[in-house]
């Protein structure tokens, strides 16, 4: 089996699935500016007022860190990802041939695939990650990508709810 579609570039959807795909990195930044919002709330209900603008400098710095790391990571992924591309997942893998890369990644090196708006994720590491927009495949195309990394058990969720997944309700 071999499936293969041409995935054209939108910037705001690629953002959209890189925050998702690194999620958990950015959430701890944004715990830890609501962790010194509330230090900033006790320092003024205490009436400490160097307290308050320590903490509350802390939150704006945090705050702009997570802004800042999920804008760079699109715009440093943008390069590869900002040109059409067409994706071949078969029995070999999954390829990414792009007119600035050419890559094969084949199945061991996958840990798993998320179904996110318009996008899979194929994860091979905690931050190396391919993400294929789909939403151009037509629902027979798509349910048959879906059942086939399902069987693979790349999937990790029915692929009914992986299909919902990808095309939200609008």
């Amino acid at each position: 089996m071999l499936i293969t579609f041409t995935a054209q570039p939108d910037r705001k959807l690629f953002g959209v699935a890189l925050r998702r795909a690194f999620r958990r990195t950015l959430r701890v930044y944004w715990l830890c500016a609501g962790v010194t919002a509330l230090l900033a709330l006790l320092a003024w209900a205490g009436g400490d007022t160097a307290g308050v603008v320590i903490a509350s400098a802390g939150t704006v710095a945090l705050a702009l860190v997570a802004w800042w790391a999920g804008h760079r990571t699109v715009s440093i992924n943008w390069k590869l990802y900002g040109r059409p591309i067409v994706w071949s997942v078969g029995e070999e893998g999954v390829r990414y041939d792009g007119e600035l890369v050419d890559c094969l990644v084949r199945w061991p090196a996958v840990e798993r695939v998320e179904a996110v708006p318009h996008h899979l994720i194929f994860r091979i590491g905690r931050y190396q990650v391919l993400p294929a927009r789909v939403d151009g495949l037509d629902a027979e195309q798509r349910d048959e990508l879906l059942a086939f990394l399902h069987a693979r058990g790349l999937l990790g969720r029915p692929a009914e709810e992986a299909a919902r997944r990808l095309a939200p309700a609008r």
